[in-house]
């Protein structure tokens, strides 16, 4: 197995490149072009935007990327050459940084370049907000990355470990949810910690205790949502894979309009996603991960006060008493 690390092959990504070469195409036969390319945290922004980078070059489209980007694309392109500007995570950017983006929208997109800005889908600071909307207004196409497809996270797992998946292995893998970067994790912490061995067929994680080191990387991942999320989506993974959002607003003894107030950064996030009248955990490894991190005692508190609360909703007798079991 290869070391750790950013060099992980491109998959399920086609149809997605496709896109992004055609605007690439469209933008530098003349014209100009933009695209806000925007995608959950470890899904993906930067393999896809290197992939359209390689392909650039050999067209002999100059590209121009990093620190410097911002003042390339501020810059005319005297010989008339075709450009591939690429604008990276630009939610991470300071406010000078984005004053600066904000304007370069004024004009209209520069001739024979494609601007790539990416981002994740949670701009808390009314700055990154600010920019989106201008390049937005100037006419920047929109392009969503999602999660892997089942199948495609698997390729991706079995291109790192060079072999099949057993059925241990790939049912950890499929709780990643799609994300690569969290399949990444999945059989990198499986791999750094003993746990993989060699089966008919392929390889599986058939060790015990590895999965704790998974947890502890992916709660690391989720950092950014911030402590008043991650406490909220906390308690939520008592409640299970899915849970109701009134019944987390009595759990957590908050008001059902603020536990959406807080919770729209973690369904923007891709966190959880909206079924029906419930939410759903988008990555069970995210809920487990923060299931595990709740302090022992904290957590049968929780579970005690989740029996109460879903009894009193009129839950089933079984689910009550599943959670006055871990309550003990």
């Amino acid at each position: 197995m290869p070391s750790p690390g950013r060099a992980w092959p491109l998959v399920g990504r086609a149809a997605e490149l496709d896109d992004l070469e055609a605007y690439l195409t469209e933008a530098t036969d003349g014209p100009g072009g933009a695209v806000l390319l925007e995608g959950e945290a470890g899904v993906g922004r930067t393999s896809l935007v290197e992939a359209l980078q390689s392909g650039a070059q050999l067209l002999g489209i100059r590209v121009c990327g990093g620190p410097d980007a911002l003042d390339e694309l501020r810059r005319p392109c005297e010989d008339g050459s075709a450009r591939l500007v690429v604008l990276e995570d630009v939610h991470r950017w300071d406010d000078d940084e984005l004053t600066g983006l904000a304007e370069a929208s004024a004009d209209g997109f520069p001739p024979r370049t494609l601007v790539v800005l990416t981002l994740r889908p949670v701009p808390h600071r009314p700055e990154v907000t600010h920019v989106v909307s201008r390049w937005t207004r100037a006419g920047a196409r929109y392009l969503e990355l999602r999660p892997l497809p089942t199948a495609a996270a698997v390729e991706l797992a079995e291109a790192i470990v060079g072999a099949n998946l057993g059925p241990s292995l790939r049912g950890a893998v499929s709780t990643a949810g799609g994300n690569p970067r969290f399949v990444v994790d999945v059989v990198t912490a499986a791999h750094d910690t003993g746990a993989l061995v060699a089966v008919e067929g392929g390889i599986d994680a058939v060790l015990p205790g590895w999965r704790g080191e998974v947890e502890d990387v992916v709660r690391s991942r989720v950092a950014y949502l911030g402590d008043e999320v991650l406490a909220l989506l906390s308690a939520a993974s008592v409640l299970g894979v899915s849970f109701v959002v009134v019944d987390l607003a009595a759990l957590a003894d908050r008001p059902v309009a603020d536990v959406w107030r807080t919770l729209r950064h973690a369904l923007a996030a891709g966190v959880v996603q909206a079924r029906g009248d419930r939410l759903v955990f988008r990555h069970d490894v995210v809920r487990a991960a923060l299931y595990s991190g709740i302090d022992l005692d904290d957590r049968r508190a929780l579970h005690a006060r989740a029996a109460w609360t879903l009894r009193e909703a009129g839950a089933p007798q079984a689910v009550v008493a599943t959670h006055l079991e871990r309550s003990r």
